[in-house]
């Protein structure tokens, strides 16, 4: 009898595992059907042209061929207060069963924690799909500069120029807060352009944050002639590149330094995220981070991206979220003095 017993609950089992596995299977198979016929829209926070649109209409290009069912991609711009009006549109507007996806700018998930003002959408809610960058800033002099190293900035009151209310003022205070660095900023600029020709002038000393993309694109001869000393790297990890470089961590020691600048520097990591709205089904929002994965693995895509000199860094979706996630478990004495180092001028 007991024997019996045994056979007929192991039988019960085997038959529930067989359901749950045949359920499992036909709810994929459902949701990779799901995407046949289909067009997904991709709308992207920033201005036709841009850094941001290069890469979205890029990745656009070739993603509707690694999901099954291969769907036509539509790239729109919906621009406003710096990604914030597409993320509140993904919020509570747009379709949220995976045909609806953005690309925003990268402080866009941390800005209701850091700079909050319009927001419509918990960050910790939205479905993050992955990134085809990350960014490292540097901060950097001119070759004729004494202030050559971290240690020479951290000694001698040096000149630069910063743009109010951009990376380059605030990563300029989050150094002088962060690692005691003497930097005298001037404001007067309107932008990293007119800044880099102030710099070969000789009316500034350095800039205190240039993303490494953009410094290879656009001033290559810089790095190649020697014409600039690299002093540090703002970011959560070195550019694979910049190996001798140091990285702000590096001189970072006490537990509430390294938060503060962990929180300040989390969006660099996103790059130029692809997110997509809160409570799209689970499964295809899998399918969605896979197939970007595969896309940005693609030998085309590549072949695609370096005749573009677009840099190209796989961020997962996966990675996207942890790294939100940690930032709002930041504690309130570390978000207020990150937000300091914004609100100083």
């Amino acid at each position: 009898m007991l024997a019996a017993s045994r056979c007929m609950g192991a039988a019960l089992a085997f038959l529930v595992g067989c359901t749950l596995i045949s359920s499992s299977r036909a709810k994929a198979q459902a949701s990779e059907f799901f995407y046949k016929g289909k067009t997904i829209d991709l709308l992207v926070g920033s201005e036709a042209g841009s850094g941001y649109d290069a890469y979205a209409r890029l990745v656009a290009h070739h993603y509707g061929k690694q999901i099954p069912g291969r769907p036509n991609f539509v790239v729109k711009n919906m621009v406003g207060a710096g990604g914030i009006v597409v993320t509140n549109h993904l919020a509570r507007i747009a379709a949220k069963d995976g045909t609806v996806m953005a690309q925003v700018q990268n402080t866009v998930p941390f800005q209701p924690l850091t700079a909050p003002g319009g927001e419509q959408f918990d960050a910790t809610k939205l479905s993050y799909i992955g990134s085809a960058n990350s960014e490292v800033a540097l901060a950097f002099t001119w070759a004729t500069s004494p202030t050559r190293n971290l240690d020479d900035l951290q000694k001698r009151e040096t000149i630069m120029a910063g743009v109010i209310g951009s990376i380059s003022a605030n990563y300029a205070h989050a150094l002088i807060d962060l690692t005691g660095a003497k930097i005298r900023l001037i404001t007067g600029y309107a932008g990293a352009g007119q800044s880099m020709l102030a710099l070969e002038r000789g009316e500034i000393e350095g800039y205190p944050a240039l993303f490494w993309s953009t410094f290879k694109t656009t001033k290559p001869d810089w790095i190649e002639q020697k014409k600039v000393h690299l002093l540090v790297q703002m970011a959560l990890k070195k550019h694979p590149e910049l190996p001798d470089v140091p990285l702000i961590f590096d001189r970072l020691h006490r537990a509430e330094d390294r938060a503060a600048a962990e929180l300040l520097l989390a969006p660099l990591l996103a790059g130029r995220p692809f997110i997509a709205p809160p409570g799209i089904p689970a499964d295809r929002l899998a399918i969605l981070r896979k197939a970007f994965v595969a896309t940005l693995e693609d030998a085309e895509f590549r072949a695609d991206a370096a005749k573009r000199n677009m840099e190209i860094q796989i961020v997962t979706g996966e990675e996207i979220a942890a790294v939100v996630a940690r930032a709002y478990a930041s504690t309130p004495d570390i978000v207020a003095r990150v937000r300091r180092m914004g609100e100083a001028r």
